[in-house]
């Protein structure tokens, strides 16, 4: 089970290194269009009208893209209080409870989104922008991914909870660095 727990744990780490780049990369595209769309209005006068819809897109893949690096990086907010306080076997419970909880409901907004998807989202396009795409690209398909990719790594702390497992989870020091 350690072999498989590391071999997860450097999976886990490769899907964070390309969340982290693929965040750096739409939050310079939000950058990007929104001072283009500043120059273009009040320099030339001519609005670009796809540049808000574009920036809401890149927007919405980057909180989903990073609430699961947050978590593949332990920076989600915690209250430790009570817990802090428990003696270890008790933490470790309440840790397993807890990550239980999160997979539960990470895979069920994955389930769901692809109920939105097919139900509402798969023949709509989208408005503004140049190229007419699924608005499922932009709605529902990074709602899923993101909490599928939380669900992986909710499972990895699960499974290292229950087995006991204390390798190094490969990239939280130098992802959360």
């Amino acid at each position: 089970m350690n072999g498989f727990l590391d071999r997860y744990s450097v999976l886990l780490h490769k899907i964070g290194r390309g969340e982290r780049w693929i965040g750096i990369a739409l939050l310079a595209v939000i950058v990007a269009c929104i001072f283009g769309q500043v120059v273009s209005r009040y320099a030339f006068g001519l609005p670009l009208v796809w540049v808000e819809e574009l920036s809401t897109y890149a927007f919405i893949w980057c909180v989903f893209i990073g609430a699961s690096l947050a978590l593949k990086q332990n920076r989600h907010i915690k209250i430790l209080s009570f817990v802090s306080r428990l003696p270890q076997n008790r933490q470790l419970f309440f840790r397993e409870v807890t990550d239980g909880i999160i997979l539960f409901f990470c895979l069920l907004l994955a389930v769901n989104g692809f109920k939105a998807m097919a139900i509402f989202e798969w023949n709509q396009r989208t408005i503004a922008l140049p190229v007419e795409l699924p608005r499922f690209l932009f709605y529902s398909l990074p709602f899923i991914l993101g909490s599928f990719c939380m669900a992986l790594t909710t499972a990895h702390d699960l499974l290292a909870a229950m087995t006991g497992w204390t390798g190094p989870v490969k990239g939280r020091e130098e992802m959360s660095s």
